[in-house]
């Protein structure tokens, strides 16, 4: 195979593997009860259509390999939050965002199989301010 073919081959396998979403809350205050996973349903990106998002807040992932997570939060007055970025139910990182529209943000990399779920879970406090609160993902080639 000729090497403009075989580079031809790489990017589009490439880009038929990718994986990527970003969502967030809506416009105002929402209120997420401790325990619950954080309902980020205004899709700014979804990658159709090998990306699992279901646009209630847990991401199912399509394709196993290295992804970069991205959390951040904005905290709604009077309480404080606190946040957890989670695969399959366990804790992966914490956000801590105090009181009085108080931001947090958390970036990680992290191997991934095919079938995980990937959820940003609320454990304490109840309130997160608008679109300052964002969940991604993304497959690093």
């Amino acid at each position: 195979m000729t090497p403009i073919l075989t580079g031809i081959l790489f990017v589009l396998m490439c880009h038929a593997s990718s994986a990527a979403f970003t969502a967030t809350l809506p416009l105002g205050c929402t209120t997420v009860g401790v325990g619950n996973i954080v309902p980020y349903s205004v899709i700014v990106d979804n990658a159709a259509p090998t990306t699992e998002y279901d646009g209630a807040g847990t991401f199912t992932v399509p394709t196993a390999g290295v992804y970069s997570l991205s959390v951040s939060m904005m905290s709604c007055p009077p309480l404080s939050s606190h946040l957890t970025l989670r695969k399959n139910g366990v804790v992966l990182v914490w956000l801590f965002a105090n009181t009085n529209y108080d931001m947090a943000s958390q970036t990680i990399n992290v191997n991934l199989a095919v079938g995980d779920l990937i959820t940003v879970q609320m454990n304490s406090g109840s309130g997160l301010f608008s679109v300052y609160n964002t969940f991604s993902a993304v497959l690093i080639p």
